[in-house]
């Protein structure tokens, strides 16, 4: 009897999945499915927020931007299809890659959400931030720039070095005195993406003085050599200082919000491991890469 019931229950697993497969075979690319991808379905959702990050111009055949979308999203699927095949989706550099990539859409969206609760600020904000902010509007300006690019030593404080340099050769001279290796180029800075308290040092130096900044594990020495001062528009003027106020509020949410995650969380390091001391002003890389934070 208990073998008659397990065959019983073998058949009725069978058949339970033949009719799976036979589901899945009678997929069909209708309604709101655009396409099917060895039985992956292409939706007209996917279809519309790819081209909601495309600028379409107006006047195009609309039918066939989306059919190259659709097609586009097609052989992004094969190509990810064979990538499975081949066992890149089990390879612990493409895991940690997907957690990276995963854990910044989610940031990101979690920074638009609070976005919506953040009121359109009236033009008596707008005036006050513009003028508060004269380097990305009136007095923006685009600058020709010398540069001479080194790898950061272990010690920032070796930078020190570099204050009695009056020109750029003289930074040249100090580094090959100290044994650091350094590049030359040319370049463009432009005020708007400086922080205001770092360009209002640079627009104080005697004409030719260099001016040294860290970023990361690079440093840059500069001198200006010319500018070019773009035209200010008030009204282009108030899009820009809308978008640089919301982001600015939506970066103080998102930096209360870590603040809160942090005071629950439970996080234990490894010896050696455990972070320096945080600055309460900065705002931490996690929150300007989810929110296009103005430079200042």
């Amino acid at each position: 009897m208990l073998n008659t019931i397990s065959v019983k229950k073998r058949a009725l697993m069978c058949l339970t999945a033949g009719a799976v497969m036979l589901t899945g075979c009678e997929k069909t690319a209708e309604g709101q499915v655009a396409a099917i991808v060895n039985g992956e379905e292409v939706t007209l959702q996917e279809i519309n927020a790819a081209l909601g990050e495309a600028n379409i111009p107006e006047g195009v055949d609309k039918e066939a931007i989306q059919q190259q979308a659709l097609q586009q999203i097609v052989d992004r699927r094969l190509l990810a299809q064979a990538a499975k095949e081949a066992g890149i989706d089990q390879d612990p550099a493409y895991l940690i890659r997907q957690r990276q990539l995963s854990e910044a859409l989610l940031v990101r969206m979690y920074a638009d959400k609070a976005g919506t609760t953040i009121k359109v600020p009236d033009q008596a904000e707008i005036d006050r931030y513009t003028e508060a902010n004269p380097f990305t509007f009136a007095n923006r300006t685009v600058y020709a720039v010398d540069q001479v690019i080194f790898p950061a030593p272990a010690d920032l404080g070796d930078l020190k070095q570099l204050e009695v340099a009056n020109t750029l050769a003289d930074v040249e001279k100090i580094l090959t005195g100290m044994g650091i290796k350094f590049a030359r180029k040319s370049a463009q800075m432009d005020s708007a993406q400086v922080p205001p308290a770092m360009m209002a040092q640079i627009v104080s130096l005697a004409p030719g003085e260099p001016f040294v900044i860290p970023t990361g594990g690079t440093v840059t020495a500069s001198v200006i050599k010319d500018r070019q001062t773009v035209s200010f528009n008030p009204e282009q003027a108030g899009p820009v200082a809308v978008k640089a106020i919301r982001n600015e509020e939506m970066a103080k949410i998102m930096k209360q919000r870590l603040a809160e995650a942090k005071a629950k969380a439970e996080i234990t390091y490894q010896s050696g491991f455990s972070p320096a001391d945080e600055k309460a002003a900065d705002t931490p890389d996690v929150i300007k890469e989810a929110v296009d934070v103005p430079a200042g």
